[in-house]
């Protein structure tokens, strides 16, 4: 059940059937009609309250007040008068007041002539709305102010239009389309005019007419958590915030945590709907406020900001869903999905689960459905302070391409990580291969001083035949690796959506066409592997063949052998034996010049291809970059002007990179301090430097603290090592500034400022544009209460109609002067935090009013002790 505040459209001056003749008009319907279209009317343009207001007449509202209250609609009954000055006054009762009661009060407002219902009042203005407010309990409201009988038009009554007991004005449209000589007083800006609290101005025109109800001008809008005559008198204590025209309300798609049940654990049975605007909840130490808070974290899985708040929250979660094996589910309307439901549910110690509301399985994600969701714990938000990178997060959801630079980003990342892979493999075969090569030159010599010794004269054959044995193995093992066959296309299959095709016949021929490409590309893969096998044993026939003449080779070679002489002490037939593998040694590598050659233009390639590839990663970081500036300078110039600055540092955190040289040896943290001392660093020219070798590298950063044997370190780093340096990534810094003056120029920035300062400068940017709730347990934590009223609460009240905010706060100033839309009041039973529904409303429950006084203001005792000694 929703007990939240929100706001109801209220039609404050209609007019029963027979008003129409004071105009000298007939209507050409009966009343019976009149009433039912009325009705109909109310219920089409969803109209809630209807303020009936016939002149000096009671009698003639009962029929359409019956009827409509019957339907539904809550309607405050009431009448039109004129005071002594002829100001007209539209005055209104509880709804529950008998038409013979409301009789007695038209008589104690002694009209000249009871009998006409037009004629004026002996009392003057403030009289009449003295006695309606005070004696009679009811609320009035100056009518048609800048016409005929209002009260600006009749001239000379500041003194009526400055008092106190003038809480509401009706203007006829918009204030921008006020007459332009009263626009000044209506802004409260005439000083002859100018009242301590601006009056609420609504809309009520006169309606005579059922199809006037659908004019915007006939409605206003009134925020209550219940539709009563009380609630709607409390609207107007805060008009800023409860009092808004139809015209005024911007619809707002934001995404709205809609329901939230807890199952086991110490707050078992929680069943609540919050409001989409401003929620707190309040009570003791102890009652669960925090547990709520952290409890929803738990369910969107939305990790803390520090390790420490980490263990703090599994212990809480520990505690209290554990033992119970309980669960959580939350209904979210969500904006990323344009408004649908969804309902998330999350089991102690289980995966995540996440349905439609029909309670279909959803493969979306948290990302997918809440993706700038907010949640802080307990000092989590000072942890933003010493975060580099939270403190660069928290814009994030002002950049419209975010999402997509994000992913155009991580696509670069994955292609240069595959590209280090295959420079790293190309490396290795280049290594082996050269290693191989360089034996070349001293196998070339040998084989000439052995032919110098004349048996490449005598054993001729040997060469040619070491060279045959080479060519076979090579063809074979090429004819018996791996090969990958051709791929078939990959067309949708929708065969259960044939049916619902407009080209029906044409799709089908389109598969058609896949298909028979698909069998066609089936049978050449059959067939080469047919010819692969085919070629394969008739290469192996043929080199069996061949063998046959080696065989005979052989044996000619070894009859030559037997007859060489002994040479220097070794026998002819070693001798020939070892001149036998130089030459196969020499067949075997030659080949591998090329291969060499191969590989060698192949990394070039890798190379020009990673070149390419960070210049792309570049340019994105450019575009991140430029689009974050024009992001900054709009919230500085219009969202902060006045209390927050920013001020983008590129590419100044070096976090990362100061990480990445951590993992060599001898290198610890103090030794590199010298990188935060460079003055516009930057990855590429670093890189350069450490290609450039170790003189050119301590020369560049020596005069930054780099020393010469770290400088020896980093050059000596591997292959691999020098490829992932160039994927480090340099990120952004923000500055953040607080005005601590009065005057706009004089701004600090965080390490200056005290912890309070800190939070409120952050505590700025995070009320900002976001269609996501923002979930804070003590928002004021460390902020003095001169902030808090006149800083966080107007920035509450300005967003909260386009932001939901969830707050467990112990400050009275959030809920009550940011006008909680819904107000929880915590408590404690049998061990068991609770939230009563007596205890759950906005300030105009009066059961939640005494709860609030209760519990932040120490009681109805301390708060009168309060304002007695403010003298107030």
């Amino acid at each position: 059940m929703k007990k939240y505040a929100e706001f109801y459209k209220c039609a404050l001056q209609v007019n029963p059937f027979d008003y129409i003749s004071y105009r000298g008009e007939q209507h050409n319907i009966t009343e019976e009609q009149y009433n039912e279209e009325l009705l109909k009317q109310c219920l089409e343009n969803n109209v809630k309250v209807v303020g009936l207001a016939n002149h000096g007449d009671i009698q003639s509202s009962e029929g359409v007040r019956e009827l409509l209250s019957k339907h539904g609609i809550v309607v405050f009954p009431g009448f039109e008068i004129a005071s002594a000055e002829k100001i007209h006054m539209v005055c209104l009762f509880d709804e529950n007041t008998p038409h013979r009661t409301l009789e007695r009060y038209l008589g104690k407002l002694d009209l000249t002539d009871v009998e006409d219902g037009i004629s004026p009042s002996k009392l003057s203005c403030i009289e009449i709305a003295r006695i309606v407010m005070d004696e009679l309990n009811g609320f009035w409201y100056a009518a048609h102010t800048t016409s005929d009988n209002g009260v600006l038009s009749i001239g000379k009554m500041q003194h009526v239009w400055k008092s106190e007991y003038l809480k509401a004005a009706q203007i006829p449209s918009t204030r921008e389309n006020v007459d332009p000589k009263y626009k000044n007083i209506i802004s409260n800006k005439e000083p002859q005019y100018k009242r301590q609290r601006m009056a609420a101005y609504i809309n009520a025109k006169d309606v005579s007419k059922p199809i006037d109800i659908s004019l915007p001008e006939a409605s206003c809008l009134a925020k209550m958590s219940e539709i009563n005559f009380q609630c709607f008198i409390q609207a107007f204590n805060d008009p800023e915030s409860r009092i808004k025209l139809v015209t005024e309300l911007d619809e707002n798609h934001h995404s709205v945590i809609q329901r939230i049940q807890i199952f086991g654990g110490y707050l078992d049975g929680l069943d609540m709907n919050p409001s989409p605007h401003l929620n707190t909840f309040i009570g003791g130490r102890g009652t669960g406020k925090s547990t709520l808070l952290e409890l929803i974290r738990y369910s969107l899985e939305s990790k803390p900001k520090s390790q420490s708040s980490t263990k703090v929250l599994d212990s809480l979660i520990k505690s209290n869903l554990g033992n119970d094996k309980g669960r959580i589910e939350i209904t979210i309307s969500s904006n990323k999905q344009h408004g649908k439901q969804y309902k998330v549910i999350k089991r102690y110690g289980d995966p995540l689960v996440i349905t439609d509301i029909d309670g279909e399985v959803s493969s979306l994600t948290i990302e997918d459905i809440l993706p700038n969701v907010e949640i802080y714990g307990q000092n989590e938000i000072i942890e933003i302070v010493e975060d580099e990178k939270a403190k660069i997060q928290i814009l994030d959801r002002f950049l419209p391409n975010q999402e997509s630079s994000l992913l155009q980003r991580n696509e670069i990342l994955k292609k240069l990580e595959q590209n280090r892979a295959d420079i790293v493999n190309e490396i290795a075969e280049v290594d082996s291969l050269e290693q191989l090569v360089q034996k070349l030159p001293a196998l070339l010599e040998k084989k000439k001083t052995f032919s110098d010794l004349g048996l490449a004269e005598k054993l001729t054959d040997l060469e040619k035949i070491s060279e045959e044995e080479v060519f076979f193995k090579e063809v074979i093992k090429e004819l018996t690796k791996d090969t990958n066959s051709l791929d078939e296309v990959d067309a949708p299959h929708q065969e259960d959506k044939q049916n619902e095709w407009l080209h029906k016949d044409l799709l089908l021929s389109a598969e058609k066409i896949v298909n028979k490409l698909n069998l066609e590309i089936n049978r050449l893969n059959i067939s080469y592997k047919k010819l692969v096998e085919k070629a394969t044993k008739e290469m192996q026939d043929v080199k069996d063949e061949w063998k046959s003449h080696k065989d005979n080779v052989d044996m000619e070679i070894d009859k030559l052998v037997k007859d060489l002489p002994e040479i220097h002490g070794t026998t002819g037939k070693s001798i020939a034996k070892e001149y036998k593998e130089v030459l196969s040694d020499i067949a075997q590598i030659s080949p591998m010049k090329k291969e060499l050659e191969k590989r060698q233009s192949s990394l070039d390639e890798f190379y020009r291809a990673r070149n390419s590839l960070l210049e792309q990663f570049r340019k994105n970081k450019d575009e991140c970059e430029q689009e974050l500036r024009q992001v900054i300078k709009k919230i500085n110039k219009r969202s902060l002007s006045g209390k927050v600055k920013i001020q983008l540092q590129p590419r100044n955190n070096r976090e990362d990179l100061k990480e990445f040289f951590s993992d060599f040896p001898g290198i610890g943290e103090k030794s590199l301090e010298w990188i935060d001392q460079v003055e516009d660093l930057s990855i590429p020219f670093l890189s350069e430097s450490i290609d450039s070798g170790l003189e050119k590298l301590y020369e560049r950063y020596s005069v930054y603290g780099l020393t010469k044997s770290r400088a020896e370190t980093i050059t000596k780093m591997s292959a691999e090592q020098r490829l992932l340096l160039d994927e480090v990534e340099l990120l952004d810094v923000i500055d953040i500034q607080l005005n601590v003056g009065e005057e706009k120029g004089n701004y600090k920035s965080l390490e200056q400022l005290s912890k309070g300062q800190q939070c409120t400068a952050i505590l700025n940017i995070l009320l900002l544009d976001n269609k996501d709730p923002l979930i804070i347990d003590q928002p004021e934590d460390k902020l003095d209460n001169a902030f808090i009223a006149n800083n966080i609460v107007n920035e509450l009240r300005n967003n909260k109609l386009k932001r939901q905010f969830i707050f467990a706060t112990h400050n009275a100033n959030i809920p009550v002067f940011g006008d909680a839309e819904l107000i929880g009041v915590m408590s404690e039973e049998d061990g068991q935090g609770k939230l009563n529904d007596e205890h759950l409303g906005s300030i105009d429950s009066e059961d939640v009013r005494k709860s609030v006084i209760q519990t932040l203001e120490g009681g109805n005792n301390a708060f009168r002790m309060r304002k007695a000694k403010y003298n107030l």
